[in-house]
């Protein structure tokens, strides 16, 4: 019997009226509310359900003695059949919560109910039980993979998640059901939502097919069965106006279905005349026929609009190009300008084509004058660029501080290429750094905070480290509600330059700072790990007990991520009796938190290894692997470890091959697979891999790679680079913490017999 025809409606009318198919609830006088699966899981069955009336002069509906007992299976199919009839009860008694707790209890019975699962879906969507509604959307699919409805639900929530290529493949399964009926308003709602992911996701040829769908359907509803009233709703949509269709069809490369859109949106009158001749001319571009292109193009600029933004004059200039008329671009803009002084964004277009021009001069002076008033952040980073190259430092900086005085610090990425435009400049950044110390000295200080703040980002993006710290010291008493992100920032730059006591004063000063009580947990953490790094294992564990005290207090439960903090200061500081307890400790205490687990797994690996207790180390990862035979790190790790033994080479080989694969850019994976590769004896394919490492490495571990490379230099008899490897790995374990005494000992002793 399939589970159709279990849930089937005659089934479900015999139910309610003989009381045979009931689930076994316990006695009551109103509607059922079955218990939640987490209340029933281990409860004994409850007594048979007495008093289930569809009316109130209905007799009660009572369960059936079968003469010869169910088996366990079938009592199951059954009850779970009893509890989904209950469900679709409640739920047309618009008891919406009793009926999602019956549809558990069925499909908890039965996993394989699918009608279940269908009608769980949409309830937990109504109830905002978001999270789960996926879940059964998800075993929906499936037990029934070609229902498009639950596909096309799943599609739209993963859409509203920000999971867009997720979403898009359950929307095209659903597109692909052949239970669905490709000439039907529903197929062309899909191919909608599956057209505005397309174009999100950036694949415009995939977009246009889909609007394309859409676009035949509007001019042809009655063979889509779209009523008047649906067609105006989709029209009116600024998805699928005429004008987004012919947009999308454009950028699809279908020219003339894109044309026929356009001349549909001006019959409508819907659309702008100017926007639809900015189209036009783009349809006429593609199509070769630049000359008509540019006059279809002018009615857009004599219509004086700006909807298009800069496209409108980037479109000027391609026309241009194709005519063979490029020089008259700038002309042509001038007169635009002249006519239309308004236009802030053709102001700046054309005061990059003077700047292009070497026009300097006139290009500041449009800039200047577009900009008065309130000005914006692509004004003022224009004024920038032209300062920059006139070589003018302090008016540089007052630009670039009003530029990122109207985006705001957080979206420092704006002006992030004049940044580096600048920094790549060492003099002139110097010189922006004596203008700053001298704003910062007059009376009053002329530097403000978006000021100090860009001239510690400059200076630290030359790793002009004391400069950066300097100004953002200064910063940090310009803007007190920065002051987190201010802190951090100076922290990870003393980190990254390996100035850890440093950055442990930072984060000692921020985890009192009385403004950041909330965040000194955080902060203490941060100088657990600084002082560790500095050599200061007990200042380190002081600090990360603090914390653990004040996330107790606060919260009232333990942290892992803190536990483990503390485990992995004893392991770098060498203490691995302690290390291992407390691991262990994490690892019963959290067994739910995956990741941390797996963090506690991979310490404990290591530090059996660093006691010489290989097997142990290898057991360990052998077990990861088992449970994620996918995961890269483990992949690497156990193969890496493998191959410095000179065992299982081959097998070690694939592994790290997976690992390489998955993250191609990751200088340890690369070492890994150089180093497997020289332990089987190919040499010379060892060399890419090995090179690659030493030169994505980010710091940590150099010494090991530039060993590796050292060795295989020799190997090649490539003496001299052999060498010189060697020394590097040398001076990189002087300075790293914590590194074997013996790699030390051995580079010493390659370097005596090797060096000339």
């Amino acid at each position: 019997m399939t589970m159709r025809s279990r849930f089937g409606q005659s089934l479900l009318v015999v139910g309610l009226f003989f009381g045979t198919l009931l689930p076994r609830l316990a006695t009551a006088d109103t509607t059922p509310r079955p218990r939640l699966l987490a209340e029933a899981k281990d409860a004994t069955p409850p007594a048979p359900y007495r008093g289930l009336r569809l009316q109130d002069s209905d007799q009660e509906a009572l369960p059936l003695t079968p003469l010869k007992p169910r088996t366990e299976t079938k009592q199951k199919e059954l009850d779970a059949l009893g509890w989904f009839m209950t469900g679709r009860i409640l739920e047309i008694r618009n008891e919406r919560r009793p009926a999602l707790d019956a549809y558990r209890q069925a499909v908890e019975l039965d996993p394989t109910s699918a009608e279940a699962y269908r009608a769980l879906v949409p309830l937990a969507f109504q109830l905002d039980l978001v999270d789960e509604a996926v879940t059964y959307a998800t075993k929906a699919v499936e037990l029934i993979p070609d229902d498009h409805e639950l596909l096309r639900q799943l599609g739209i929530y993963l859409a509203s998640q920000r999971k867009l290529p997720e979403a898009i493949r359950y929307l095209e399964r659903a597109a692909r059901s052949p239970q669905i009926d490709k000439k039907s308003p529903t197929y062309v709602q899909l191919m909608r939502e599956m057209g505005i992911l397309y174009t999100l996701v950036g694949q415009p040829k995939d977009a246009a097919e889909a609007y394309a769908l859409v676009f035949e359907a509007l001019q042809h509803p009655e063979q889509y069965q779209l009523d008047m009233k649906t067609k105006q709703r989709l029209l009116a949509d600024p998805q699928t106006s005429y004008e987004r269709i012919g947009q999308v069809l454009l950028d699809g490369e279908r020219l003339e279905l894109a044309s026929q859109a356009f001349e549909l949106a001006a019959k409508s009158g819907r659309a702008g005349a100017g926007n639809l001749a900015f189209y036009q001319a783009k349809v006429l571009l593609l199509s070769n026929k630049p000359e008509p292109a540019l006059e279809e193009l002018q009615k857009y600029f004599d219509a004086q609009r700006q909807s298009k933004g800069r496209e409108a004059y980037l479109l000027l200039g391609l026309i241009l190009e194709r005519l063979q008329r490029g020089e008259e671009l700038l002309d042509r803009l001038q007169k635009l300008a002249e006519k239309d002084p308004r236009n802030n964004v053709l102001q700046y277009v054309l005061a990059e084509q003077l700047v292009e021009s070497g026009d300097l001069d006139k290009a500041k002076s449009i800039y200047e004058s577009a900009l008065q008033g309130t000005g914006d952040a692509t004004g003022y980073l224009g004024l920038a660029t032209v300062l920059r190259k006139m070589n003018r430092p302090e008016e540089l900086l007052d630009a670039l501080g009003r530029a990122l005085s109207k985006v705001g610090p957080d979206a420092l990425d704006s002006v992030e290429n004049e940044l580096k435009a600048i920094a790549a400049d060492e003099a002139l950044l110097k010189s922006l750094l004596e203008a700053g110390r001298a704003q910062h000295k007059s009376d009053p200080s002329e530097l403000n905070f978006e000021k100090s703040y860009l001239l510690a980002k400059l200076a630290a993006e030359r790793d002009m480290v004391d400069e950066a710290a300097e100004f953002y010291r200064i910063a940090l008493t310009l803007d007190k509600e920065r002051m987190p992100i201010l802190y951090s920032e100076l922290g990870d730059l003393y980190v990254k330059a390996r100035r850890y006591a440093d950055s442990a004063k930072v984060y000692a000063a921020a985890a009192e700072e009385k403004s950041l009580v909330d965040r000194k947990p955080n902060f203490l953490f941060l100088l657990s790990q600084s002082r560790e790094l500095a050599g200061d294992t007990n200042g380190a564990l002081e600090a990360i007990r603090e914390a653990q005290q004040i996330f107790v207090r606060q919260g009232g439960a333990e942290n892992p991520l803190l536990q483990y903090q503390e485990g992995w200061i004893f392991y770098h500081s060498k203490q691995f009796d302690q290390a291992i307890t407390v691991f262990e400790k994490v690892m019963t205490d959290f067994p739910n938190q995956k990741e941390i687990v797996r963090r506690c797994q991979f310490s404990l690996s290591n530090i059996y290894v660093q006691k010489g207790d290989m097997r142990k180390g290898e057991e360990i990862l052998e077990k990861i692997l088992a449970e994620e035979p996918d995961d890269p790190s483990v992949n690497n790790d156990l193969g890496y470890l493998y191959a410095d033994q000179g065992k299982n080479l081959e097998q070690a080989e694939k592994m790290i091959r997976k690992a390489v694969a998955a993250e191609p850019d990751n200088a340890a994976y690369q070492d890994s697979l150089g180093w497997v590769l020289f332990k089987l004896g190919k040499f010379a394919e060892a060399r890419e891999p090995l090179e690659k490492a030493v030169e994505g490495s980010t710091g940590s571990g150099d010494s090991t790679l530039w060993d590796h490379l050292g060795d295989l230099y020799h190997r090649l008899n490539l003496i001299d680079k052999a060498v010189e490897a060697w020394e590097k790995a040398l001076g990189h374990a002087e300075k790293e913490a914590g590194v074997d005494a013996g790699l030390k000992d051995r580079l010493q002793e390659k370097l005596k017999q090797h060096k000339k």
